[in-house]
């Protein structure tokens, strides 16, 4: 049969081939570069399509049966895909910048580096959903469903940090006891941005271990009852508070314990 792909807003044809199904068609036309933007794919059934790398940008997926489609790197900027079935999927370094998430279903979808910021993500399902390093910058998330922050940091709770030599830290001498940021700054609490500043960063101490090999101090820390604490929606495995009290500190090298060597005097 023979499958035609129309534009969003002038029903123009942008694609039409013979074949036995609408996903084999959306997939030829990715597979021959088409430009698919502003296509009308609403309501398609598109179930584990292969469309990585796909120029859907501004396309109306809205209500679209998207489940386990491969979408890695795809440019789904200013798409709208309200309603849409995204469950499974793998939208990782895809470009989602403005899109329209609303009601979208994205339980178990690999969202990990994909670009986020702008996007309308409200009521959305994110049940089990890879956000690891994904942009969020002023994405709406009002309403969304099942967001998790996996660390779960709460006051009270003991983490780790790594610090250079002389327990310095971007620009910052640290103590043993309670540090805090400057009087003139201000601690950065938006959870939809990952490495935030100002603000003292923490993780677990493998976490550290792996990210920050060459530092040659790493120290036992308590996240303080009255401490302000960001721990972002796509962290990689860490979150900052605006104040760390420091317990112990260790040489990495020989896991001697020098705390007492970074005593306030």
């Amino acid at each position: 049969m023979k499958c035609r792909i129309k534009n969003r807003y002038n029903d123009s044809i942008l694609f039409e081939v013979e074949v036995d199904s609408f996903v084999k068609a959306v997939e030829a036309a990715i597979k021959q570069r088409a430009d698919l933007s502003g296509a009308n794919l609403s309501w398609a059934y598109l179930s584990g399509a292969y469309l990585s790398g796909a120029d859907l940008s501004g396309a109306n997926l809205s209500k679209a049966n998207l489940y386990g489609a491969i979408l890695s790197g795809a440019n789904l900027s200013g798409a709208y895909l309200s309603g849409a079935d995204l469950s499974g999927a793998n939208l990782s370094r895809a470009n989602l910048y403005g899109a329209i998430l609303s009601g979208a279903n994205l339980s178990g979808a690999n969202l990990s580096r994909a670009n986020l910021s702008g996007a309308n993500l409200s009521g959305a399902n994110l049940y089990g959903a890879n956000l690891s390093r994904a942009n969020l910058f002023r994405a709406d998330l009002y309403k969304a469903k099942n967001l998790v922050k996996i660390m779960g940091v709460e006051p009270g709770n003991y983490y780790w940090k790594r610090f250079d030599k002389g327990l310095k830290n971007n620009n910052y001498q640290f103590y043993i006891g309670l540090n805090t940021l400057r009087e003139d700054e201000v601690f950065a609490s938006d959870d939809r941005v990952v490495c935030s500043h100002p603000g003292f960063h923490f993780a677990s101490r493998s976490w550290c271990a792996v990210n920050y090999p060459n530092r040659p101090l790493e120290a036992h820390i308590r996240i303080p009852e009255d401490a302000q604490i960001n721990e972002p929606w796509t962290t990689d495995g860490k979150a900052s508070a605006d104040k760390i009290e420091i317990i112990q500190v260790f040489d990495v090298k020989t896991g001697k314990d020098v705390t007492k060597k970074y005593e306030r005097k």
